[in-house]
């Protein structure tokens, strides 16, 4: 039994190593990603440059070293934590809402001709005004709070979405479509096959595009229009005169967006376009 038993843990073990191995053979340092640190490292030691020099005054400019101890403190009282928690949320409801409704607003304004005429002369003429405008209104028909926030991160961000998702769509081979139409393939097996997944670049190209809108505007709607989140945390700070942790919710928000670059958009790119031969590897 003791045989039996220690042939199991060997063959499990086995079956494990290729997987770890695999995991971990994605994790390449190569030149490109070595000249990007020390492209880092160069500005950091630039900016301990700069404050030990004196061209900025100290109350207005913190060191490196200041900004890591400020990380310390605020992730060790959870002031970092909760601020960060709250801003995803809203981030990521606003992006979501603007998928769900600039996606088929997209797909009928590329599809359809008479859509198109009615309803992209107002399109056009709503998108130019900036999402921060939209924080006064926003406060008057939601309140100060969530709802306000993730109002104006929505209307901000849903025209990206939009206006790549009709580029998408106009631009698919007229051969696909004239393919669809020889073999009358129903309308629903068209859109599934052939208008959703011919657009999706497009689509994904808009997400990314409209994630990053909402970072930019959920700071300002947060500075005015909620007492939680990193934009808060870093207007709070301001008042305190605490350049050190306004530095710190901007490092936050950076790498949030660098994760969800090369770990969230990045993954389904490689899930979609690339394992369906639409992008170059």
């Amino acid at each position: 039994m003791a045989d039996i038993a220690h042939s199991r843990v060997d063959a499990a073990t086995t079956r494990a190593a290729p997987r770890r191995r695999s995991w971990i053979s994605r994790i390449r340092i190569t030149s490109d990603t070595l000249l990007g640190w020390a492209t880092i490292a160069g500005f950091v030691l630039v900016w301990e440059i700069v404050y030990r020099l004196g061209l900025m005054p100290p109350w207005a400019f913190p060191s490196p070293w200041q900004v890591v101890l400020a990380f310390r403190d605020l992730i060790a009282n959870g002031v970092l934590l909760q601020n960060t928690l709250a801003s995803i949320g809203r981030q990521f409801t606003g992006v979501i809402l603007a998928a769900i409704v600039g996606i088929p607003v997209g797909l009928a304004l590329g599809a359809n001709a008479r859509v198109r005429a009615a309803f992209l002369p107002l399109c056009r003429l709503i998108y130019p005004i900036p999402g921060i405008a939209w924080i006064p209104l926003a406060i008057l028909w939601f309140g100060i709070g969530f709802t306000s926030t993730v109002f104006v991160i929505f209307f901000s961000g849903i025209w990206s979405i939009i206006f790549n998702t009709m580029t998408g769509v106009q631009t698919l081979s007229g051969l696909y479509t004239d393919v669809a139409k020889v073999y009358m393939a129903p309308r629903g097996l068209y859109v599934r096959r052939i208008l959703i997944p011919g657009s999706l670049p497009y689509i994904i190209t808009g997400m990314r595009l409209t994630y990053g809108v909402g970072w930019r505007v959920i700071v300002g709607a947060e500075m005015i229009s909620s007492i939680t989140g990193l934009g808060f945390l870093i207007d709070d700070a301001r008042w305190q005169l605490r350049p050190d942790i306004m530095v710190c919710g901007m490092i936050t928000i950076a790498m949030i967006g660098w994760v969800s670059e090369n770990w969230f958009f990045d993954f389904v790119e490689r899930r979609t376009i690339e394992r369906w031969g639409m992008k170059s590897v």
